[in-house]
């Protein structure tokens, strides 16, 4: 008899896991269209550019359109799922975002082609937006506390390795059309759909008031504040208008944190900001998605330009990154359990500087030849470790120190500031590769009579994407044409050099973020104080 319940719980048992294990599954096949949709866009665009007929501006706002939108809907997309339910508003994000890519797939061509496209990235973006913070509201209010690290990590880590299939997958899906690029997302939707709407617990509605004011608010406030750091580079970071929409941005953060002290019921509590610990995971993700966002574009480059690469054999270096983040997610996520997000952010920091280091001793210059691949993939495997060993751990740290009716909401923070790293790192970095790109090319032609600000030129140019078969370089003579080429790849490999070296600074900084943790004296984390709940006694590092 007590053999037969025995057997009876260990099947119950078996039989929730392997239902855990499926709504997980569900939850990243959803993620993942998202993660895919930001690299395969910017691999296609320009041959969406011309099925479509459309000029360069339009399709910049093509690519940027998805990811303003994002990050404009994050902070609402986060207190939607906590107030609306957690299930109810990931099939929405799900229906969105799918409708979205049947819009985007069916542009027509002609004068309205940018517009139609344009509109139809938005609404990508603003499913996207409410899928994420529900997504891991989902994840979490189904895990165990002793477990969740370890599904956080799996769910960020797969999510996170999907961004280097984009490149893959776009130059295989544009041979049949540029419209797959978008239409593969359908069926990717509907698999997820089924499996959230039949596995997902339901859970109530809240009903809490929505402050769409701040909503408005802190959405221009995060246009007005992304949109410069990505034409500063173009435009001159001292132009009026990107000075401007700076100033306008911290005028509209000013006003929306001070308009959400005094509502009852916030659309982000600002008081979750002055807890240390929330705050300290809140920098660090910050700082390591400086350099994991632009990790991505910076490999690629630097596969075609530097090492002569296809794009697909160029994503390999992506690969390469990524397959020592996912092991190394995992092993963080233990560490995360026993010893808390201190320990986590110092081992993970310090070996994403050691790799980092290396990769740019390595891949920074070709002084000694091209490097092959494989001579490179344990370097970029090692400083994907480091990053990966924290990534999880950081965003679920975030999540467990606030009440449970806020994960959407501590959720829609951690993301605002993988937006806001990402966005930061690719211009600090950008900016860097630029001037010493350029001026890598300024001192291998002198006497060829290329001026600094021809160099300059040629650098944007090329680092643009418009010059990937020498476009750009008609000016110069014919018969310098292959030593213009050889020095724009030592160029570029040197300027990587820098890249490289800052990125492991910026991870080394990650060891010093740990050193501010407060001292553990014993109990679960202090919890972030929010409108929710009043904060835990205790406090933890």
């Amino acid at each position: 008899m007590d053999s037969g319940k025995a057997k009876g719980k260990r099947m119950a048992k078996d039989g929730t896991a392997r239902r855990s294990s499926a709504m997980l599954g569900g939850l990243i096949v959803a993620v993942s269209m998202t993660t895919i949709d930001q690299t395969i866009v910017s691999v296609s665009s320009q041959t969406v550019q011309s099925g479509l007929g459309l000029n360069a501006s339009a399709i910049e706002w093509v690519v940027n359109a998805y990811l303003l939108a994002a990050a404009a809907v994050f902070p609402l997309g986060g207190k939607l799922a906590d107030s609306w339910g957690y299930r109810r508003v990931m099939l929405a994000g799900i229906a969105v975002f799918a409708a979205g890519s049947l819009l985007c797939g069916a542009t027509p061509a002609g004068p309205a082609a940018s517009v139609w496209m344009i509109s139809s990235r938005v609404v990508q973006g603003a499913g996207s937006a409410l899928m994420f913070p529900a997504a891991v509201g989902i994840l979490v209010s189904g895990s165990a506390r002793e477990g969740r690290a370890k599904a956080m990590a799996l769910f960020f880590a797969i999510t996170g390795a999907m961004t280097s299939i984009g490149p893959v997958a776009g130059a295989w899906l544009i041979a049949y059309s540029w419209r797959w690029v978008f239409f593969i997302n359908l069926p990717l939707a509907l698999v997820s759909f089924l499996m959230v709407l039949l596995l997902a617990d339901r859970d109530g509605a809240r009903g809490d008031r929505i402050d769409w004011r701040g909503a408005a608010v802190s959405a221009a406030a995060m246009v007005l504040f992304i949109l410069p750091l990505k034409r500063g580079g173009q435009d001159g970071w001292t132009d009026p208008r990107i000075l401007a929409s700076f100033a306008a941005s911290l005028l509209l953060f000013a006003w929306f944190f001070a308009m959400e002290r005094r509502t009852s019921r916030p659309l982000v509590d600002t008081r979750m900001l002055a807890h240390r610990p929330f705050a300290l995971s809140a920098l660090a993700t910050l700082v390591a998605s400086a350099v994991f966002i632009p990790i991505m574009y910076f490999l690629s480059v630097y596969g075609q330009l530097s090492l002569g690469l296809a794009v697909g054999r160029s994503s390999l270096l992506i690969l390469g990154f990524f397959a020592g983040f996912m092991i190394a997610a995992q092993v963080g996520a233990r560490l995360f359990d026993r010893r808390g997000i201190a320990a986590v952010l110092a081992v993970g920091g310090a070996m994403g500087a050691v790799g980092f280091y290396l990769l740019s001793r390595r891949a920074g210059g070709l002084a000694s030849g091209v490097p092959a691949m494989a001579d490179l993939m344990p370097f970029l495997a090692l400083a994907g470790a480091g990053i990966g060993f924290m990534f999880s751990p950081a965003a679920t740290d975030m999540v467990n120190r606030v009440a449970e009716a806020a994960y959407g909401e501590a959720t829609s923070i951690s993301q605002t500031m993988k937006n806001l790293g990402g966005a930061l790192g690719m211009a600090a970095l950008s900016s860097l590769s630029l001037a010493r790109f350029a001026h890598g090319i300024s001192e291998g032609l002198t006497d060829y009579g290329v001026s600094p600000s021809r160099a300059r030129h040629l650098a944007a140019h090329i680092t643009s994407g418009q010059a990937s078969s020498g476009e750009g370089l008609n000016g110069l003579a014919p018969a310098v044409r292959r030593t213009v080429m050889d020095t724009v790849r030592e160029a570029y490999a040197g300027s990587m050099h820098g890249v490289f070296l800052a990125m492991g600074a910026a991870c080394l900084s990650l060891v010093l973020i740990a050193a501010l943790y407060p001292r553990v004296r014993g109990g679960r984390p202090a919890r972030a104080r929010a409108h929710h709940e009043p904060a835990s006694p205790g406090s933890e590092g």
